[in-house]
């Protein structure tokens, strides 16, 4: 057992954080911290670094762990040459080495015999500690972690200075990574890693020997590295074994029981409420009115759960758009240096396109360009006729006015939509109470994002283009965003790191990278599958790199493994066309009926004798019948492909 907490409490003033919390880490544990905002989950694992004391309870660190602590949010970082920087920051590994330095210049110029075998003998020690950290191969060892985490060989002479904070985290992370230590506390890991950086740090973490704990809001990295999920919710810690999936199964039958519990509390209560009521002023009634009172202050109220299946978010109906949205043709793009060149792309009306790849390669620079944000520098960008293009961007002012509070933002996109829904669509993107009423100046970077995507919501546009939308949402809000971009019935890009996000939302995928802009010839689940089985065997050794000199039982392995993985893949594949044909379904049903509506009025014969009304129906009934005819041939399309 590494760390052990019993009974923790956490309080800040008249605030409670968390009572009664109990836990234990032992070696090899993986673990995700799950929890609302504001649930205490940065709270305690500051705790277990010994950043803060608890109020109450006991925590125990065994003697030697070595902790590693990734925040969320930097307050300094290290300067100097990347790697080198990197390197010094490498925990126990890099302060052996530094020991090590320190005593050899001691003994050249340590000139008393009994002193010389003192620090010969604090060598040994320093040596052995090195050796247990692999301080020997720190440098090259650092090579590969900040490949890893996409830094290239131009990088590591650069200073750090010189790079972004999203990028001076992730060197924060290598250093982490390569300091060995005992137990892994990351707090929002992928927040700063593009698709690649993060798949490599989901293989090395199923690699690491010690313990991890992590806090994460990316569901399709926690099904991948955690066993267990610990759930911070009303002011209690309580453990699920299996990954996220499993916990999330595990919590809609929670809910579920109680929702149940609390319905049959509140007619209980309320039968109490009402004998009081009828009975307070009878003296006869006195002592079983007061029993009864007393009995409604012992009651302990049901605490229920913020369900996602409660709040539910759509699109405004979009207006017809051209059969073509956006086409770039021949299209560079240059800044200091070339960002891609010749591509030619069209976006077709109904396309659901997801652009991925590594960062600073160039997908916002493209979702610019076909948001119109930004013009190419040589070649043509061509928007399509009745175009209305929505486009949310990572810049944190997104063109809000400063003076206005959160509901007013949301009135000048919306005048018709009242309060309640307002408010509703806010608490969806985590803005709840009296938050509603903030200057839009007050809010931070993450807040002016979540009420810029909020307005989208709200906006009746043919042509969405999101450049990485769920950064600053919890998993909740997430669900709420995918239901909504699910049900949306315009164009969609789709610029993102978020797997589940692009997994259940785009039918095509464009990677970025290398100065090109290419077609994948596959689903985003087959794109994933491939990245994932490139990194893999770039952690294996290279003798095992080719199946030459495997044994019988060896080749048997990989076959069945390669069979598992053409399996998962097939059903993947599966899922989503049915997904997707469900979707076509929804959308059809009702503009079928709406078709026969019509058609029943065109027979009519007051409409008929109504020349205007009668050709104003004529027309909506073609451009129905072509809708549907449309729709039609993509409901074909994808039950042929789901049959086959």
């Amino acid at each position: 057992m590494l760390v052990n907490g019993s009974a923790l409490g956490m309080r800040f003033g008249a605030e409670e954080i968390f009572d009664d919390v109990s836990f234990t880490i032992n070696r090899g544990d993986r673990a995700a911290l799950v929890g609302v905002n504001g649930a205490g989950k940065t709270t305690l694992i500051r705790l277990i670094t010994g950043e803060l004391e608890p109020t109450s309870g006991d925590l125990h660190v065994s003697a030697g762990t070595r902790l590693a602590h990734l925040p969320q949010q930097m307050s300094g970082f290290p300067r100097g040459p990347l790697q080198e920087a990197v390197c010094r920051e490498a925990g126990e590994a890099a302060r052996a080495l530094r020991r090590m330095n320190r005593i050899h210049a001691d003994l050249e110029t340590a000139r008393d015999g009994e002193m010389k075998k003192q620090l010969l003998e604090s060598l040994a020690h320093a040596h052995d500690l090195a050796d247990s950290t692999d301080a020997f191969r720190l440098r090259s060892n650092s090579e590969k972690v900040l490949a890893g985490l996409g830094f290239t060989s131009e990088d590591l002479s650069k200073p750090l200075e010189e790079f972004s904070g999203g990028w001076r985290m992730r060197a924060q992370l290598a250093s982490l990574l390569l300091s060995d230590p005992d137990i892994l506390l990351l707090d929002e890991p992928t927040n700063h890693l593009d698709l690649d950086a993060r798949i490599w740090l989901e293989e090395y973490l199923t690699r690491f020997g010690g313990a991890v704990w992590i806090i994460s809001h990316d569901p399709g990295f926690l099904d991948r590295i955690v066993d267990r999920v610990n759930e911070l919710e009303f002011g209690s810690l309580t453990s699920y074994s299996g990954n996220y999936t499993f916990y999330e199964n595990m919590k809609r039958e929670e809910i579920s029981r109680r929702e149940k519990q609390a319905r049959h509390q509140a007619e209980q209560m309320e039968k109490i409420q009402r004998f009081i009521k009828r009975f307070k002023a009878t003296e006869s009634k006195r002592f079983q009115v007061r029993s009864r009172e007393k009995m409604l202050e012992r009651i302990e109220i049901v605490q229920t759960h913020r369900d996602p299946r409660h709040i539910r978010l759509r699109f405004p109906d979009p207006p017809r758009s051209g059969e073509i949205v956006a086409r770039l043709e021949g299209v560079c793009k240059e800044y200091d240096r070339p960002v891609f060149s010749d591509v030619d792309l069209v976006v077709n009306r109904g396309d659901r396109i997801g652009i991925v790849g590594r960062n600073g390669e160039g997908k916002s620079t493209l979702s610019r360009i076909l948001a119109g944000a930004e013009s190419p520098s040589s070649g043509s960008f061509r928007p399509g006729s009745g175009v209305e293009t929505g486009f949310y961007t990572q810049e944190v002012d997104q063109g809000l006015n400063p003076e206005l509070n959160l509901l007013e933002q949301l009135s000048m996109v919306s005048p018709a939509s009242g309060e309640k829904e307002l408010r509703s669509i806010l608490g969806g993107f985590l803005f709840t109470g009296d938050d509603v009423f903030k200057s839009t100046g007050v809010l931070s970077g993450g807040e002016k994002s979540r009420l810029a995507l909020a307005r989208i919501l709200l906006s009746p546009v043919n042509f969405l283009i999101l450049d990485e939308p769920t950064n600053h949402l919890d998993l909740f809000s997430r669900k709420v965003l995918c239901e909504a971009l699910e049900e949306y019935s315009g164009t969609l890009v789709l610029i993102s790191h978020d797997e589940q996000l692009l997994s259940a939302l785009v039918e095509k995928v464009y990677e970025v990278g290398d100065g090109r802009v290419r077609l994948f010839g596959g689903s985003f689940d087959y794109y994933l599958e491939k990245k994932q089985e490139q990194i893999r065997r770039e952690f294996e050794p290279s003798e095992r790199k080719t199946s030459a000199g495997s044994s019988p039982r060896e080749m048997e392995r990989e076959r069945k493994r390669r069979e598992a993985d053409q399996r998962k893949l097939k059903y993947a594949e599966q899922k989503k066309s049915r997904q997707r044909l469900e979707r076509v379904e929804r959308k059809l049903l009702p503009l079928e009926e709406k078709r026969e509506e019509l058609e029943a009025l065109l027979q009519d014969p007051e409409v008929i004798s109504r020349s205007s009304r009668l050709v104003e129906l004529q027309k909506e009934h073609a451009y129905l019948c072509q809708e549907i005819q449309e729709y039609q041939k993509t409901w074909d399309r994808l039950a042929e492909e789901l049959e086959d």
